[in-house]
């Protein structure tokens, strides 16, 4: 992952009390040691800036350096323009207000009014300027401040990652599945995004060369190792293979980040091979030879966009699954696809090779029980800029379990809300979420608001069930300033 970089500098009005520069000399020692347990570039400006000119200077320096997100300490308090500078550079900029040094006597700092009036004036009285500037508080060590800053750096992380990135659609969008169409152009917009499509004779063209070459036997090897036992016959996996092979000269051809593959209904007829356990692979960060990508199945782009945004803010590997039942008395909801996740994601039997569930006699698909975890789900919509986010605990149970890779959920909640699994399957087809949805196996709710909120895109509250027709709510409406 590509790091970010991070700066700090402080403002300083002498005629205070408060021994503003040890303030900002500590902050700096404590940041640098954040910078290696987050893994971000630090980049500090030890001088206070105490006019105008020096804010000018500092803006420019950090400009020239390319430094993605600024922190202005307020080290005391300062005039109103010395915020300004910042408005005009590319990065994104938060606030800090540290505690007072004394508890009687004159006001030392007056740290607090000064974040209050820099980020009033970001919000409102900055013509021109509709960027969102993010509030800090408290000593460098202090919990509150340490839970703000890491949450941020995670997601502006996660955020220059995904920006500049190139998905590979490979094929056209999958038969019937108009649920997964998208905007090019918003998906820029929105994420910074792009797509290349690709003719799917591409990937037979290296599927074809990989089988030719014969060379794949470590691969084979690996594979089956990797399961708990086979159940479909050797030419099958040496086909899995080969297609492995084949994703990875493509996506290192294109200098992709992810792919999104229309896995059916050619595929199978044109060389008799089903890419789930193929897929299940890519998705795994050691996968044996040392190549991370995300895969999607189904020419799911925004389901990649999802997956990798999971992915950069939790650094685990995710999933795309599909929401397939519903069993209202346990409250319960049924996460299922045909065989495609990565081997982290099984409970302790692990899983085994076999034949696609309604495809007799072609392989391969990872086959077992989904373990018992927590999860976070999301979902990006790019045509009204919003979010599904969700919540929930795959469990241990013994039916209905279908063929394939699942799990049951429950403990679900939306949005950080608690929800019945009526409330959640209601929010889902009011809103008309698409079908697929991203998870992975921790709690990062918190950084994947941060992340919207920073990208202008609004996160779906839930939606009480009702008998009658319900109409979904405009998202965007919701959002302070719409003009990221």
């Amino acid at each position: 992952m590509e790091k970010l970089k991070v700066a700090l500098a402080g403002t300083f009005r002498p005629i205070f009390h408060g021994d503003m520069k040890s303030v900002l000399n500590h902050s700096i020692e404590v940041l640098e040691k954040k910078s290696n347990e987050l893994k971000f570039d630090f980049v500090p400006v030890y001088k206070g800036m105490e006019t105008l000119s020096d804010a000018q200077a500092v803006a420019k320096e950090l400009e020239e350096k390319k430094v993605d997100f600024v922190v202005i300490q307020n080290s005391s308090f300062a005039d109103g323009d010395m915020i300004l500078p910042f408005f005009s550079s590319s990065a994104r900029l938060a606030v800090w207000a540290v505690e007072e040094t004394t508890s009687s006597g004159p006001l030392p700092l007056n740290s607090f009014c000064a974040t209050n009036l820099y980020v009033s004036i970001a919000g409102r009285y900055a013509p021109g300027y509709d960027r969102p500037v993010k509030w800090l508080f408290g000593d460098a060590e202090s919990p509150q401040f340490g839970r703000r800053f890491d949450t941020t750096i995670k997601a502006l992380t996660a955020i220059k990652n995904l920006q500049g990135s190139r998905i590979l659609q490979i094929g056209n969008t999958e038969f019937g599945y108009h649920d997964l169409k998208y905007d090019t152009g918003k998906l820029q917009k929105i994420f910074g995004v792009s797509v290349e499509k690709l003719e799917l004779d591409e990937f037979y063209n290296e599927y074809e060369a990989a089988m030719a070459k014969g060379d794949l036997d470590d691969r084979v090897s690996g594979i089956i190792k990797e399961s708990n036992g086979v159940d479909a016959i050797e030419a099958d996996v040496r086909k899995s293979a080969g297609a492995e092979v084949a994703f990875e000269k493509i996506v290192t051809k294109h200098r992709a980040s992810a792919v999104s593959f229309r896995c059916w209904p050619e595929v199978p007829g044109k060389v008799g091979l089903m890419v789930c356990s193929t897929i299940g692979r890519l998705n795994q960060r050691k996968n044996g030879s040392g190549f991370e990508m995300v895969a999607a199945t189904e020419t799911d782009v925004l389901g990649a966009i999802s997956m990798m945004a999971l992915r950069y803010l939790s650094g685990r590997e995710t999933v795309l699954m599909d929401l397939s039942g519903w069993d209202q008395k346990a409250d319960s909801i049924y996460i299922w696809h045909c065989g495609n996740i990565p081997k982290s994601w099984f409970d302790k039997s692990g899983f085994r090779l076999a034949n696609h569930f309604n495809r007799d006699k072609m392989g391969t698909v990872r086959e077992g029980r989904m373990k018992p975890t927590e999860v976070t789900t999301l979902r990006f919509m790019e045509n009204d800029a919003s979010a599904f986010l969700a919540g929930g605990r795959f469990y241990e149970r013994e039916s209905p379990v279908y063929k394939g890779c699942s799990s049951w959920m429950n403990e679900l909640s939306i949005n950080g809300q608690h929800t019945s699994s009526e409330d959640y399957m209601n929010t889902l087809l009011v809103n008309a979420v698409p079908h697929h949805l991203a998870y992975v196996d921790k709690d990062v709710a918190t950084e994947v608001n941060e992340l919207c909120a920073w990208l202008g895109i609004g996160i779906m509250n839930p939606v009480s069930y009702q008998d009658y027709l319900q109409r979904p709510r405009p998202i965007r409406s919701e959002i302070l300033n719409p003009n990221f």
